[in-house]
């Protein structure tokens, strides 16, 4: 009895949520994005904290150059060797600024490096640079959206289709937030575009096309100062968050206003997709999205740490035991805690010990699992982990046969009533037959 008190005090004390992948969600802050797809996930448990429409298949502008860049930093090649820009990438160039997209004035012949290509692509998101680090890697740009859609497989991206490096060309070129995350996920595991993504700024050097300086006071060798599109890393920005990190941001008529960025905190590592967005600039001349996306991480890095559940030193649960002198029930315990997101929140959390058969027979072994407990929030489940037994529970042998002959007391009760009634009623004839002796002699 003692031991279920104490689950029952131990089920009322916890006060915290943890949550494996994709167990369960929570209500985001009131002021939610308005973005048409959004996906945000803890990366250091893989919880899905929010999502919306994160299966949907829409088009993901310059969100394209991740992909792009993947590639680059997984293919080997020296990214501070200089080669020359293509004759054969001019019509690509011509259509890009036919379509009024973003470019760094490529011009065949420069002499160029895949590393300033790479920062070009991911800060200012330009479309040019996007191309060039095709052809260089793939030799074609077919090619090239070949290998993007082979890597995209690869992640596991099901629902992703690439026509093109940068983006720029809508037609043939979707994902999913779902998707992306993935992709994203795979960037910032990669040291190298790590770097890039999460660079403020990049000074590119005067080459042999580029011969005049741009930016005011630049160092000495350099003409153009390049920053991060993604306002949460700039400092300047009224929405800068000094944990953002990464990734990337698009944008065209068809594709709305997207981001993919990161947070990395004390408490925790947390990836935000945007898709979407109305282009909608704020009073401050920021775009929306920088401020709805602030909003969103902002809740999730004050709202979840992380943690371990439940306690494994404490009796969570005790079940009836057979044949064994020392306890009549078995007591149980977590087997382990388990390590996940914890909400920071008043909202009670119970521990729901659950699959517990009705009694155990002894003997009962040491670290044999019982049934699992639950944490449990609103009816929810939140994660599972295994009951152990902790002590060995032996078999008495006078009460195990006594229980196993139970059934049978009354049959040998009536034959031992009908064996002492025999040799009873033989022991008066053996007594009789004595004395008629004893009789005769005396005659």
């Amino acid at each position: 009895m003692k031991h279920r008190i104490l689950a029952l005090a131990l089920t009322v004390c916890l006060c915290l949520a943890l949550t494996p992948p994709a167990f369960a969600q929570w209500t985001p802050p009131e002021d939610a994005p308005e973005a048409a797809a959004v996906y945000l996930e803890n990366l250091d448990t893989g919880t899905v904290i929010y999502e919306r429409n994160a299966d949907e298949q829409r088009p993901i502008a310059s969100l394209t150059k991740m992909m792009t860049c993947l590639l680059l930093a997984e293919s080997g090649l020296d990214l501070d060797e200089t080669f020359a820009v293509p004759e054969a990438l001019s019509p690509e160039f011509a259509r890009i600024r036919s379509e009024n997209g973003a470019y760094i004035d490529l011009q065949p012949g420069e002499e160029v490096t895949l590393r300033d290509l790479a920062y070009c692509t991911m800060l200012p998101s330009t479309n040019d640079s996007a191309s060039t680090i095709a052809w260089r890697v793939a030799g074609s740009l077919d090619d090239f959206v070949a290998q993007m859609n082979q890597r995209a497989a690869q992640l596991g991206c099901t629902d992703t289709r690439y026509s093109c490096p940068h983006g720029l060309y809508d037609v043939g070129n979707y994902s999913t937030a779902h998707d992306l995350a993935r992709i994203a996920e795979a960037c910032m595991n990669n040291d190298v575009l790590r770097t890039i993504c999460t660079t403020q700024e990049w000074w590119l050097p005067l080459d042999n096309v580029h011969q005049t300086v741009l930016t005011p006071d630049a160092p000495a060798g350099k003409y153009l100062r390049i920053g991060t599109s993604i306002q949460l890393q700039n400092p300047d920005s009224p929405f800068y968050r000094p944990w953002a990190e990464g990734v990337k941001t698009g944008f065209t008529d068809a594709a709305g206003r997207c981001v993919v960025t990161t947070a990395n905190t004390d408490t925790g590592r947390y990836l935000l997709v945007l898709l979407g967005e109305p282009n909608r600039k704020l009073e401050n001349g920021s775009q929306q999205i920088y401020q709805d996306a602030a909003a969103l991480l902002d809740w999730a890095v004050d709202a979840f740490s992380i943690g371990s559940a439940p306690g494994t030193e404490q009796p969570a649960a005790a079940v009836p035991l057979r044949w064994c002198e020392e306890s009549g029930e078995a007591v149980l315990y977590p087997a382990a805690a388990l390590d996940g997101l914890l909400l920071c929140s008043d909202t009670p959390y119970t521990l729901e010990a659950v699959d517990l058969p009705e009694q155990l027979e002894a003997p009962v072994a040491a670290g044999q699992q019982v049934g699992q407990i639950n944490l449990v929030q609103n009816g929810e489940v939140l994660g599972t982990v295994p009951l152990e037994v902790r002590q060995n529970y032996a078999r008495s042998s006078r009460l195990y046969y006594g229980d196993r002959l139970a059934p049978y007391r009354g049959w040998l009760c009536a034959a031992g009533a009908l064996l002492a009634f025999v040799l009873l009623l033989t022991a008066a004839f053996a007594l009789r037959r004595k004395h008629r002796r004893a009789a005769r002699r005396r005659k």
